[in-house]
């Protein structure tokens, strides 16, 4: 059978400066192109954290108010001075949801708000590699068993907003939700990434997973 695509190897040269790189080409002749999000990974600025165990869900924050505490998130990292963020997926799925008035928040705020709390949640490269760059985050926490305290927070961004009003009784499908961010919308350092998964009365348990890339800020923005 005769292959239809085919990447042409004698077009991915490295070329000096000043020279312009041959496009690459499929056997028929149309470019092969890779996304944004592809490039970063195979640059090794990837990250991705989850709940510590796969398998093992996390414990939500439970508001006696029933709304999200914008100082006791659920998950958070800080994003340092010198390097930008770029969320690409979040994905939530809830194991338990007794209360109700389940609300959920991604969030961006313009400091290192973090004060004290949490339990250490470890990002890793999306390269499968051990030669793989860490993460450049930091103060990487969730509140499973210990409480996260953040100062008051400074221009607050909502990145992502969801609200559940009912519980699901035992047996039942529970909610579940995966978001992407197709656009670098940027999160310039230092600045906070904070997640809220809050629940009336009776706290939920869920699993997640947080997908980002990181570049430095001055390959963002000038000065």
């Amino acid at each position: 059978m005769t292959t239809l695509f085919e990447v042409r190897q004698d077009s991915l040269t490295s070329l000096g400066d000043g020279n312009t790189p041959p496009v690459p080409l499929a056997r028929m002749g149309l470019p092969a192109t890779l996304s944004k999000w592809d490039l970063f990974a195979l640059a090794g600025r990837m990250f991705t954290v989850k709940q510590t165990t796969v398998g093992t869900p996390l414990t939500g924050s439970a508001a006696a108010a029933g709304g999200i505490v914008l100082t006791a998130p659920t998950v958070r990292f800080t994003v340092p001075t010198g390097i930008t963020v770029f969320l690409r997926r979040f994905n939530l799925s809830y194991a338990t949801l007794a209360g109700v008035d389940n609300e959920i928040a991604v969030i961006a705020s313009r400091t290192d708000s973090y004060t004290s709390g949490g339990t250490a949640l470890t990002p890793l490269n999306m390269m499968v590699d051990s030669a793989a760059p860490a993460t450049s985050v930091t103060k990487c926490y969730h509140a499973d068993s210990s409480a996260i305290v953040e100062a008051a927070l400074t221009d607050v961004r909502a990145l992502y907003q969801a609200n559940i009003p009912l519980a699901f009784a035992a047996g039942e499908s529970f909610w579940n939700t995966v978001v992407e961010w197709e656009d670098l919308i940027p999160i310039v350092g230092p600045a906070s990434v904070l997640i809220f998964v809050s629940s009336k009365t009776t706290a939920n348990t869920h699993y997640f997973s947080l997908d980002w890339a990181e570049v430095d800020t001055v390959n963002v923005k000038a000065g």
